[in-house]
């Protein structure tokens, strides 16, 4: 296992200074995050995707993840038009940024690139909106590359806990098709919490870490919510890829972020942890 910071945290920067500045609190990588402050798939020019690339190269930052859940990324409406929009057309509006997508994960040896479902709309049936889902990942899977395709669950989206994501990785069937686990999203979303983490393993090629206060979905440094991390390093095991840090609330204290992040996950990275 070895951690990199998600460049959300650090959208106050340039994508260069951003990832410099990861780099220098001692990271092995990045996970490149679509940002109208750092790279965006249909205004960042392809040009501008390997200078990125070069600078990490130089700097020896491996980009681990690429992430496309922008909440603004094609317009006003959150996260809209999403794989489960009612509209054909707008569905295929996210389908299409997402192929975009995927050609700059496999132009810059991004190995994962992360999604997310959307949220149901009240006039969308919920076996309707699966099967949307289902026909519109089906079409990225085609397309693939050399990248994984990673689903998110997240919070109030239609793909909310890590237990419906492995319904749908399973239904989807397809081994370039696999889960982005996010440790908060489990804490807030999910009971049976330590035991959700060790079901989903098995699926996951990507982590997100945050911590949680109160299963308020509004992400903490590590260390300062209610999280037993000892545990969550158990129930993950011999995971071997990367843990993401993920602080887009924190791009104000984002040294601050970096510093102390770091420093409390090595401890149980590396075994040492004592619960505080």
């Amino acid at each position: 296992m070895k951690l990199c910071y998600n460049s959300n945290g650090l959208r106050n920067v340039g994508v260069l200074d951003a990832v410099k500045q990861i780099k220098a609190y001692g990271y092995d990588g990045v996970e490149l995050s679509f940002h109208d402050n750092h790279v965006h798939p249909l205004k960042t020019s392809l040009d501008e995707f390997r200078s990125v690339k070069e600078c990490c190269g130089e700097i020896g930052l491996e980009i681990a993840c690429l992430a496309t859940g922008a909440e603004g990324l094609l317009g006003g409406e959150p996260y809209e038009p999403s794989l489960i929009h009612p509209d054909a057309k707008e569905r295929q509006r996210r389908i299409d940024v997402l192929k975009r997508s995927v050609e700059i994960a496999n132009l810059l040896d991004i190995p994962v690139m992360n999604l997310a479902s959307g949220k149901l709309k009240p006039e969308v049936e919920r076996e309707r909106a699966y099967e949307y889902l289902l026909t519109g990942i089906g079409e990225l899977t085609k397309e693939t590359g050399d990248a994984v395709l990673a689903v998110e669950p997240e919070p109030d989206f239609f793909i909310g806990t890590s237990r419906e994501a492995v319904r749908l990785i399973r239904d989807i069937d397809h081994p370039r098709f696999m889960l982005n686990l996010d440790i908060g999203h489990v804490y807030c979303c999910e009971d049976d919490f330590i035991e959700a983490i060790q079901d989903a393993v098995p699926y996951t090629r990507h982590i997100h870490i945050e911590d949680i206060k109160n299963r308020i979905h509004y992400h903490e440094i590590p260390g300062q919510g209610d999280i037993d991390f000892e545990q969550v390093f158990s129930a993950i095991g011999d995971y071997k890829h990367y843990i993401s840090i993920e602080l887009y609330h924190h791009a104000d204290v984002s040294d601050r972020a970096l510093e102390e992040s770091r420093s409390y996950l090595l401890r149980f990275l590396s075994g040492q942890a004592v619960r505080q």
